[in-house]
């Protein structure tokens, strides 16, 4: 209950909000999706985000409520969380309407609302024929409740939680090329980037900015302070940069009037900028990148790209050039890729040639299968630092290490999930932290290809294994067998028309 200026006494019988876990939460607000909404009229997506709006706002009022010198000024108009708990259907449609159109408009008189215009941009309330449904969500899960009081770390592995949840709404983008990638994943991706406090963390394909969230937290562990700058990303999808937005200020406890940590732009199109930010560059020492898989010819703008290696290639391919190619000197990367870009000729295999001569690319990592729901993709992580050629014309890599997490090793989100632990022996054979990778020892699991040996082979394929077996090469699974044939039918089938084309 609130004590009539929207400020929790608590309810009889539950916990206060201090007490809150994720599950908790989450379970609340998932039971009143299910039993009081019209759930075949509103997608589990569109109720997560209107849930991102509705703790925005209240967040806001709550800070506005503070003791004395502790208040906040609000970023919303003044007033607007009191309108909100008083109106109900066409007044509190229209209500909203013109509210996230003000909040979600650019606004540089007042850069405390530059965070806002992300969250907000081209946001809708739900349709009016549900308002009533909205206003019990306002007035019954929301306005009497303390949510600054809610355990930061609990409000945002809720809100995670939830969005991962909505993974077979997330299907539906699967045109663009949108996948949820394993928070697990992710950590240990950060965890192999010696990521510290003194990093500046970039995703120009940002997602739900999970590849952030787990930077944050790796630096965060490490014991310095983390500023705002620490981390940005940019995604060209404005319903991802609102999720991705409320999803890094719930679990950082970034200040709601701090410049936003994700913007919406198209990466690719940013020659000399790995990932652009809200008012000023700062050069990224790391960058974490799963860009979109879709399939299909990106032919980027020569006039703004001819710092590209190829002209033509695929999205995921374009992400790793563009990466390449705009980080500055020293910087560490993990590039995810579809397996097809490991040996995929053409624009690939230039890219590939390229990024071996100019980088050094120290570590390939092939992730089980399964790990992305609902997709068949088999895929990698490309590991490599920002350099130069050696002042010898030799290339700027010496020698890639392949380790295999992907034979007999299938995982599903659901029977069997990912887990950190499912890549200790992958950390413990990586080194995090040691640049030369001289004390790295081979395993069943873990072999050194020589660079000399990738720059000789047809179309410098980077297609390898470990050669787990000693005598008889590993050719997996007969799923995975199924895979790799398809993955080469389509990239033969490229070939083809490329040679139909020029003899057109």
């Amino acid at each position: 209950m609130t004590d009539g200026r929207g400020i929790s006494r608590g309810a009889a019988g539950e916990p206060q909000e201090g007490d809150w876990t994720s599950r908790r939460i989450t379970e609340r607000l998932w039971k009143f999706y299910r039993e009081k909404t019209s759930t075949k009229a509103l997608t589990r997506l569109e109720f997560v985000e209107h849930i991102a709006y509705l703790l925005f706002l209240k967040i806001d009022h709550e800070h506005t409520l503070r003791p004395g010198r502790f208040a906040k000024l609000p970023i919303a108009p003044a007033g607007t969380w009191p309108k909100l708990t008083d109106l109900n259907g066409e007044d509190l449609h229209t209500f909203l309407t013109r509210l996230f159109r003000e909040l979600g408009a650019p606004n540089p008189v007042d850069p405390r609302r530059a965070t806002a215009s992300v969250l907000f941009c081209d946001a809708q309330p739900w349709n009016i024929d549900r308002t009533s449904e909205l206003r019990r969500l306002i007035v019954e899960e929301f306005a009497p409740y303390q949510w600054t009081a809610v355990p930061q770390g609990a409000l945002g592995e809720a809100f995670s939680s939830m969005l991962a949840e909505c993974r077979e709404d997330f299907l539906t983008k699967r045109q663009t090329g949108q996948i949820l990638t394993p928070p697990p994943l992710l950590a240990v991706v950060a965890k192999a980037l010696a990521v510290t406090g003194e990093d500046r963390v970039i995703d120009p394909a940002g997602g739900l900015g999970s590849a952030l969230i787990a930077a944050h937290r790796e630096m965060a562990a490490s014991g310095t302070y983390v500023d705002s700058t620490a981390i940005a990303a940019a995604d060209i999808d404005a319903q991802m940069c609102r999720f991705a937005t409320m999803n890094i200020l719930l679990n950082t406890g970034r200040v709601l009037s701090d410049m936003p940590p994700v913007l919406r732009a198209d990466s690719l199109k940013a020659k000399g900028v790995a990932t652009r930010r809200y008012h000023r560059d700062v050069a990224a020492t790391v960058a974490i990148c799963n860009p979109p898989f879709k399939s299909g010819d990106i032919v980027p703008d020569t006039d703004q790209r001819d710092d590209f290696w190829a002209q033509k290639a695929d999205l995921p391919t374009n992400f790793l050039q563009h990466l390449a190619i705009t980080l500055p000197q020293g910087a560490r990367a993990a590039v995810f890729v579809p397996d097809g870009v490991l040996f995929g000729s053409g624009a690939a295999a230039t890219v590939r040639e390229a990024l071996l001569k100019n980088c050094d690319v120290h570590t390939l990592l092939r992730l089980p299968t399964g790990i992305f729901h609902g997709t068949n993709s088999r895929s990698s992580i490309l590991f490599f630092t920002k350099s130069v050629p050696r002042p010898t014309g030799e290339p700027a890599t010496r020698a890639l290490w392949v380790y295999d997490a992907r034979t007999d090793n299938h995982h599903t989100d659901t029977g069997r999930p990912l887990t950190q632990d499912d890549f200790a022996d992958f950390l413990t054979a990586y080194r995090p932290g040691e640049s030369d990778h001289r004390g790295r020892i081979p395993s069943p699991r873990f072999r050194q290809y020589p660079v000399d040996e990738l720059l000789e082979t047809p179309s410098v394929s980077l297609d390898l294994k470990a050669n787990l077996a000693a005598t008889v090469d590993d050719f997996g699974s007969p799923g995975e067998i199924a895979l790799s044939i398809a993955e080469h039918l389509d990239e033969a089938g490229k070939r083809f028309r490329t040679v139909a084309e020029s003899l057109a």
